[in-house]
Formats: structure tokens, C-alpha cells, sequence
């Protein structure tokens, strides 16, 4: 695919793909957006390099892509209920330390997420991403035969406890 407004460098043939040539905290145009749309579908997963963000950017970033999420346990950052900080410090070694996708067991699970990183270890750091597309792509036929009248269901009970409300179910 070819890019106007901004340079996109794939990581991985599978997914992951560096953009540069765009700063995140200045409004970007419509063909800016488009081309970081078509890249993100491309590769699945995009990431930008020394982007400085209010919270304000980063959900007016985010909201071109369309509705924001309020996560319905965890609490937001003040005032940017959209936002949920995640760290990690001498008592807690890992924001995250399982494999896990954010959301997805939302009645209507959202597209995405935005993560911006704003202290780094010097190496580590160890947020990773999988591909499923190309998991199942990788599967023998008769598996992707066998799979393709399964439904599944998906749930955060075990995490979060009982929904609060209808609407979280």
C-alpha cells in the first residue's frame, strides 16, 4: 500500500507496522487519518515513537476511530474516565501479566485500544501482541472446518465478579 502523508515500516509479516511522520498532538487531517486507518487494518497493530499527549489528544486521537470505552470496573484518570492508567512499581512488577485481550468480553467489544507508553524500562517492557488471524490461517483445513460452526462465549466474571447492571452483561 502506498502512503502520502505518513511513513509506515512493517515490523513483522504477520502484524505490527512503526509509523513516523505525524505528531499525534496536532489535528490531523483526514488523509493523515485515512492512511493510519489503512495501515492499522493492514498490520493489525500500529505504533507511533515520541508522541506527547494531553489526555485530551489522546481521546480526540482515539475518538476518530470511533466511540470510547469507559471501562465499567477499573477506575479512569481523573476527570478522562476514558483513560485507565496502567503501572507498574516495586510492589506491583506488572500492569499485566497474563495474556489477555482488552474488552473483548463486552456484549459489543470495542475495535481497538490506544496504548501510550510514557515510561519505558530501559529494556523489557514485554507487552506483546498475537496475531489470531494468521493463527487461524495457520490451522490445518479440517480444523478450520471444524471451527467454522462453533460459537463461543466470553466472559469476565472471573476477573471483574458479576456484572452490575444489565447494561454490562
Amino acid at each position: 500500500m502506498a502512503y502520502e502523508t505518513i511513513k509506515v515500516r512493517k515490523l513483522n509479516p504477520a502484524l505490527g507496522a512503526m509509523i513516523s511522520g505525524v505528531d499525534l498532538s496536532q489535528d490531523i487531517g483526514n488523509q493523515t487519518f485515512q492512511e493510519i486507518h489503512d495501515a492499522l487494518v493492514e498490520n493489525q497493530v500500529i505504533f507511533f515513537r515520541d508522541q506527547h499527549l494531553t489526555p485530551d489528544q489522546h481521546k480526540d486521537f482515539g475518538r476518530r476511530f470511533g466511540t470510547l470505552h469507559v471501562h465499567p470496573v477499573a477506575p479512569g484518570v481523573e476527570g478522562h474516565p476514558e483513560i485507565l492508567p496502567l503501572h507498574s512499581d516495586a510492589k506491583k512488577q506488572y500492569a499485566a501479566a497474563a495474556w489477555h485481550s482488552d474488552v473483548s468480553c463486552d456484549q459489543e467489544p470495542n475495535m481497538g485500544a490506544i496504548l501510550y507508553a510514557k515510561v519505558l524500562p530501559d529494556c523489557g517492557g514485554d507487552t506483546m501482541w498475537a496475531s489470531m488471524h494468521a493463527a487461524y490461517e495457520g490451522l490445518s483445513d479440517k480444523m478450520q472446518h471444524f471451527l467454522s460452526g462453533l460459537e463461543a462465549e466470553h466472559g469476565s466474571e472471573h476477573i471483574f465478579g458479576p456484572p452490575k447492571n444489565e447494561k454490562d452483561k
